[in-house]
């Protein structure tokens, strides 16, 4: 919808203090380590391994079979996230003064949009809304995903355990709601030990907890009330192999990875211009046992 003038007028009544203060904070560490590969085309296509053919012990001058190994093509397509904001001329000249208008909305649009990508890296299923791509959890088998208790059971160290082993190559990460990692630092509590290890990842910037040497990442768009049995409030962990060539990963079509702005012009019937911010975005599952569920999980 256009800019309301009653909207502009906020950002520029006299006194008012520069800026805008953040109210909406989402905690997503997933996409801090995400790895992002450009996609070509629409389509991003890769194969894995299907069966092996193997060998037999065989009786002397006993015919040797033939068997041949088999491959599944596995395709997944880029989806277009956009949203775009018009500002009226009038406001962007005049009442700027005290705030840049246009910056001040662009920058709410392309968080907005950042949101919109991160819940849909956890929550996003093609099979529902065929507009978007798959998360994280539509994408992980029936035979990666574990189960807590048949009507949800608290976290437990051997249920991570399990997790962790799930994924064959290692975990890079496991990925939390913070109210289970707050579960796994009363359950050390409670065992005598500490709270949790902490560890430096490149590039993180700060130091994070460990689960048995894996790093634990936090993620406030899993959701809290997934049904288990009888239960609606369960929740769900995930152990996370994060690269470009056996695991989860990005995928960007054009120039770059992330959100992009381009400036429309004037609109053709209002004095108006229009800015557009977009992302040529999905998910790519090298292989299936790169990723692992632990879902049921009380909260």
């Amino acid at each position: 919808m256009p800019l309301l003038v009653e909207e502009a007028n906020k950002l520029s009544i006299e006194d008012r203090q520069r800026g805008v203060i953040e109210e909406i904070i989402d905690n997503d560490e997933l996409f801090a380590l995400l790895p992002f590969t450009q996609a070509k085309d629409k389509v991003y296509s890769y194969v894995r391994e299907g069966t092996l053919s193997e060998g037999q012990f065989l009786s002397e001058y006993e015919d040797v079979p033939e068997g041949a190994a088999t491959f599944e093509p596995v395709d997944t397509r880029l989806k277009v996230l956009a949203g775009q904001v018009d500002m009226d001329n009038f406001t962007t000249e005049v009442q700027s003064t005290l705030n840049d208008q246009v910056a001040i909305q662009i920058a709410a649009k392309s968080k907005a949009l950042g949101r919109k990508f991160r819940r849909t890296l956890i929550n996003g299923d093609s099979s529902v809304n065929a507009k978007e791509f798959d998360g994280v959890k539509a994408l992980i088998p029936a035979g990666q995903t574990l189960t807590a208790g048949a009507n949800g059971a608290p976290i437990s160290f051997g249920a991570l355990d399990e997790l962790k082993q799930a994924v064959k190559l290692g975990a890079d990460v496991l990925m939390m709601h913070p109210k289970v990692w707050l579960a796994i630092r009363e359950l050390n509590r409670s065992f005598g030990g500490n709270t949790a290890d902490l560890s430096m990842i490149e590039n993180f910037g700060r130091p994070i907890p460990m689960y048995d040497g894996t790093p634990v990442i936090m993620n406030d768009f899993i959701t809290l009330d997934e049904d288990q049995g009888t239960n609606t409030d369960t929740t769900s962990v995930y152990a996370l192999r994060l690269n470009e060539a056996d695991g989860f990963h990005g995928l960007f079509g054009g120039a770059s990875a992330g959100i992009r702005l381009e400036s429309l012009g004037t609109l053709a019937n209002k004095d108006a211009s229009r800015w557009r911010v977009k992302w040529y975005c999905g998910t790519a599952l090298k292989a299936t046992h790169s990723v692992a569920r632990l879902k049921g999980i009380n909260v």
